[in-house]
Parts: structure tokens; C-alpha cells; sequence
């Protein structure tokens, strides 16, 4: 038994104006076979743009923070102080649990000596990324918390985390492919 391909030309193929039932029903059920694909996917396009909640991102900053407190009490904190890091985290996860910090209690939340503290409190104010405020009960108390700006660089950096799976180019990427 041979099988013998026959070559068509363009010219000898009949193209008709008018789709036959054929071509009609083809149609149809491809458009339904796409709808029930993109009605499946429709759930996992939602995950994969899904904006973390402000709760889920101060959920993620205080497991970041609670990490390093945990690695200080194992390896010291001489080996991998970051204070700047440590009070950017605190003043972002600590309010959430119901604590404002003041000068001294940031710098005790950064696990750093309070002299450190206050030369990297000065750099964060320089930075414009934190701000102080008079406390109203208090006068002698000086509180401190994240500018907007601060906010933002800490919450882009946090959303690039909670997408690290997508491994974007950096934390703006996310804020870009999701928009």
C-alpha cells in the first residue's frame, strides 16, 4: 500500500466567500474549547497578579524582622548588624503590633548599641525614609516613625519578595508587570 501526497497550488484550491456548516461549526467549538481554557486559567491569572494585602506584607516584614532577632540570639549580632535595615523593618511591622517607638526604643528594636542607633537614625532622617514627632502625652518623648517614602521603598521591596518566585528584574518590575 503507497501513500500518495498530492501537491495543491493555490490556484487549484476553491475558496468559497461564504463558510460552509463545516467551517461554522469549527469555529464554534474552538471558541467554546478557548472560553473553558480561559475560564480554567482565570483562577491562576488572578494569583499571579494578586496585590498582597498591607496586612500580608507587614505579616511578611515582621517574620523578616522576627528572623534576624532569632539569628542575633544564635550568632550574635557583631557578625551581620544592619541597624538601618532593622529599624526600617521595625517601624514598619512593630505599629501593626501595637507599638510606637521612640528614639530609644527604636534603637534598642535594632539590636544595635544606642550610639550606632543614633548616627543610623540620622542617616534614615538625611534619607528622608523616617521623621520624628513630638509625642502629645510626653514632651521629654520623641517618636518616630516611616515617611511615605519610606513606606514605599519597604513595601516594593516586600512585594518583589512576596513575588520572588516570578523573579522579576528588581522591586519596580512587580509594581510595573502588575499594572
Amino acid at each position: 500500500m503507497t501513500s500518495e501526497r498530492y501537491i495543491t497550488r493555490p490556484g487549484d484550491v476553491e475558496v468559497s466567500p461564504e463558510p460552509g456548516p463545516e467551517d461554522i461549526r469549527l469555529q464554534i467549538s474552538v471558541r467554546l474549547k478557548r472560553e473553558d481554557l480561559d475560564t480554567s486559567l482565570t483562577p491562576l491569572r488572578h494569583r499571579a497578579r494578586n496585590v498582597p494585602s498591607h496586612e500580608e506584607l507587614c505579616a511578611l516584614a515582621c517574620r523578616i524582622y522576627d528572623a534576624r532577632r532569632e539569628r542575633e540570639k544564635l550568632l550574635g549580632s557583631k557578625l551581620f548588624g544592619e541597624p538601618g535595615w532593622d529599624m526600617i523593618l521595625a517601624l514598619y511591622c512593630l505599629p501593626a503590633r501595637g507599638e510606637e517607638l521612640s528614639i530609644s526604643a527604636l534603637a534598642l528594636a535594632s539590636g544595635s548599641a544606642p550610639t550606632t542607633a543614633l548616627r543610623w537614625q540620622q542617616v534614615l532622617l538625611e534619607e528622608g525614609l523616617i521623621e520624628r514627632a513630638d509625642d502629645s502625652d510626653d514632651k521629654r518623648r520623641v517618636f518616630v516613625r516611616l515617611t511615605p517614602k519610606g513606606r514605599n521603598v519597604l513595601e516594593d521591596y516586600l512585594l518583589w519578595l512576596h513575588h520572588v518566585e516570578d523573579r522579576p528584574v528588581g522591586p519596580k518590575a512587580v509594581l510595573k508587570k502588575q499594572l
